[in-house]
């Protein structure tokens, strides 16, 4: 998954609560991983909906009912993040859980997806480090506020790992309006088919017809979704917070920065910039629409676009040869 990008926060997410990373080292903690084994048997039932769970804040002061939570575990084992949610209480003085008499508040949360982080695959701790370097995914204490940036970048991570891995957690998320069970190339195909309605191109075809025909060349789901989005930015009113809105994973957003030309930039300059990037994902996108561009130009005797979608495919065809990758 490629995060290295620059993440606009919308007006809504600012709106948002705080987001919380709560740290958990089973080998340490009061809460065990037979905790963990017995209540995952217990949330399986209808039983999930009046468990009264709570955690330790560290930050929390900055806290408040209604915040974002991922929980990452620490230690040994699988680790990394393999549970979010949302706290359901104020932050409350109790028990210090480690017996050393120190001031310790605790918040009641709500989960929305657990993974258990010895019998199914989580978000690693090597994939954290590789996208948010700077934070500490090893140790340090259980409740750290996260920058919006980062968190923003965190629920991009979550919002793909859950899409992938819907059959290996308790089935909150499928009751909570934040995961839609439509997958995610039917909201490509709804959306882009709502972006380009009533537009029609040269030929006088509806324009959809295009994002379509370059969507169903792609050779995996990703590069399908990415296929079917390609020209949302550039040539409709919607915009890239849009497209976070609704889910897309961050591996599909940042092909579509990557294939959205900004017409200040020379276009054989554009071209050399996806193929620079070794996006895979942009390139065999951007090699598939130059393909069906060139088909409809030749067909429609729109010579001029032929001669500059011929130049541009083979340049990226030559590019990808002198470096040793494949189409």
């Amino acid at each position: 998954m490629n995060l290295d990008i620059t993440l606009s926060i919308t007006k809504k997410q600012e709106a948002q609560h705080n987001t919380f990373l709560l740290r958990w080292n089973p080998a340490i903690s009061s809460y065990t991983m037979d905790h963990l084994d017995d209540d995952m048997s217990e949330w399986a039932d209808s039983r999930w909906w009046d468990d009264d769970f709570d955690w330790s804040v560290y930050e929390w002061q900055k806290a408040r009912k209604g915040d974002r939570f991922f929980m990452v575990r620490v230690g040994e084992g699988n680790t990394g993040i393999f549970a979010a949610g949302r706290f359901t209480s104020e932050p409350y003085k109790s028990e210090d859980w480690s017996g050393k008499g120190r001031e310790v508040y605790y918040m009641k949360m709500e989960f929305e997806a657990v993974f258990h982080p010895e019998r199914s695959e989580i978000i690693s701790t090597e994939d954290l480090e590789r996208e948010l370097p700077h934070l500490d995914w090893r140790k340090g204490h259980s409740g750290q506020l996260l920058e919006k940036e980062d968190a923003v970048r965190l629920e991009l991570m979550w919002r793909d790992f859950v899409g992938r891995n819907k059959t290996m957690f308790l089935p909150r998320a499928l009751k909570n309006e934040d995961y839609d069970s439509r997958s995610d190339i039917d909201k490509a195909i709804e959306f882009a088919s709502k972006a380009h309605a009533a537009d029609y191109d040269l030929d006088g075809n509806p324009t959809i017809l295009h994002p379509l025909a370059v969507g169903m060349m792609g050779q995996n789901d990703t590069e399908r979704i990415v296929g079917f989005l390609h020209d949302v930015v550039e040539d409709t009113k919607y915009d890239f917070d849009d497209l976070i809105d609704i889910g897309f994973s961050s591996e599909v957003i940042a092909a579509l920065r990557l294939l959205t030309h900004d017409k200040r930039t020379p276009y054989m300059e554009y071209v050399a910039q996806i193929c620079k990037s070794n996006n895979r994902t942009a390139i065999h996108v951007k090699m598939n629409d130059l393909r069906h561009n060139l088909a409809r130009g030749k067909a429609g005797g729109h010579m001029r676009c032929v001669e500059k979608h011929t130049i541009a495919l083979q340049y990226m065809e030559d590019y990808l040869l002198q470096h040793s990758l494949t189409d």
